[in-house]
């Protein structure tokens, strides 16, 4: 593996509009190509281009009449940008689409409007695992290709904490006695990259698991079905506690300052012990740490019952073929190869982005999530909490709510409040 600086590998999403706008469907023999190829193009976010990368080279050397241009955004950007592009008819040829519902790039959303190919004569459609269809499948149709299940959890930087000689906390109570002792030792707990706001959902994300889904599995049926809500619930306990670790100082000095590249490149360098990021990230500081540094993915601890504590954790990377592509037929090769073993495995590896979401007997397992795979394999997960939401704004409103909570200018319930408005306005 490359080891490059994470801000070198993130120069990309700072200018992510002029990127990705230069995405088009060529076709054989146009630009970016030669006579008798074809240029694809494909886009994603950020977080995923180490597994890119590795994709596209064994990819094009399998496929020599085949040349993959790809592009990146961080995910804010990347939302607006790809949704943009779709309605102008600019948009590229396979592109990541989140699973579910709940932003403007999720499943639901784009097929509801046309966007996406329906990909159900491909074999790895029957594949899919029946949990997954409600986030692949709309109508008995498949239209994404699961790729890797993720996790959402704190990523250690495991030299840096055997160098403050500290451990993961296991309870709450652990967790901020952790961030007083890293504070001792002239080292941030968690580096937070609040200045980026999709980074800000990832703290209430880890805990409401223990806290909100575990408690009560049927609590996302209840909230469609109006039988709960997110500001009468253990949501408020989550958020609240994520104001408290602000307080206690867990995070570094500027936080809502502080951007997602510049938080990884913190734990990267050891200047700060660990982030709480999805399964993704972790290849990215790797790419920025020295040789031989090695992570963990830890589950948040939310109660001082460690046997209680649970993990978020589903689908997390799946891909889509633009309706209206000009390569229809390499574009459906590509995420064929995508969803095989081979490509799944590849992309995993390359990314340290979690387990198959189509199960295979080939896998194996980066070590910095073994934590992870016990979580899922003793059922101890739980879905991402907005891909079962009826519509986008819901997330774009709690992303606002969650950074006037942590600049002080907003209470936990009233941000949750804002998120029951929105979500109480069902599917668009």
């Amino acid at each position: 593996m490359r080891h490059t600086k994470v801000a070198a590998a993130f120069l990309v999403a700072s200018v992510a509009a002029i990127g990705l706008t230069a995405c088009s469907n060529n076709t054989a023999g146009t630009a970016g190509g030669s006579a008798g190829k074809t240029t694809l193009t494909w886009a994603s976010t950020s977080t995923e281009k180490p597994a890119l990368d590795a994709v596209v080279k064994a990819f094009e050397k399998a496929n020599p009449d085949i040349t993959i241009n790809t592009t990146f955004a961080d995910t804010d950007n990347y939302q607006t940008t790809l949704r943009t592009q779709l309605s102008s008819g600019t948009a590229p040829d396979v592109f990541f689409v989140f699973p579910g519902d709940g932003n403007p790039m999720a499943m639901r959303v784009v097929q509801k409007a046309g966007m996406i190919a329906d990909l159900s004569k491909q074999s790895f459609a029957s594949k899919i695992p029946a949990a997954f269809q409600p986030l692949t499948n709309v109508g008995g149709k498949t239209y994404i290709a699961p790729i890797t299940l993720g996790s959402v959890g704190a990523a250690y930087n495991e030299n840096a904490m055997k160098a403050a000689g500290l451990t993961a906390p296991t309870t709450w109570t652990g967790l901020l006695s952790f961030c007083a002792d890293a504070k001792a030792k002239g080292k941030v707990a968690f580096a937070l990259g609040a200045a980026t706001p999709w980074n800000t959902q990832l703290i209430p994300y880890a805990l409401t698991p223990t806290l909100v889904y575990g408690p009560n599995p049927d609590f996302a049926q209840q909230m469609t079905a109006g039988k709960v809500t997110f500001a009468n619930s253990n949501w408020t306990e989550a958020l609240n506690k994520y104001s408290e670790m602000q307080k206690k100082g867990c995070f570094q000095p500027n936080d809502l300052g502080t951007a997602y590249a510049d938080a990884l490149k913190m734990v990267a360098k050891g200047d700060a012990l660990a982030s709480v990021q999805v399964t993704s990230s972790i290849a990215m500081m790797q790419q920025g740490a020295p040789s031989g540094t090695t992570f963990k993915l830890e589950p948040l601890p939310a109660t001082d019952d460690a046997s209680k504590t649970r993990m978020a954790g589903a689908v997390g990377t799946a891909y889509g073929v633009n309706a209206k592509s000009k390569n229809m037929a390499a574009a459906l090769k590509l995420i064929s190869y995508l969803a095989s073993p081979e490509g799944t495995n590849l992309y995993a590896k390359a990314a340290s982005g979690g387990l198959p979401a189509i199960p295979n007997a080939t896998f194996k397992l980066d070590p910095s999530l073994d934590v992870v795979a016990q979580y899922q394999k003793a059922g101890k997960t739980d879905p991402y909490m907005d891909q079962l939401w009826p519509n986008a704004e819901v997330q774009q409103t709690m992303f606002d709510g969650l950074q006037k909570v942590l600049a002080g200018n907003e209470s936990a319930t009233d941000a949750l409040k804002a998120m029951d408005a929105s979500f109480a306005k069902g599917a668009k």
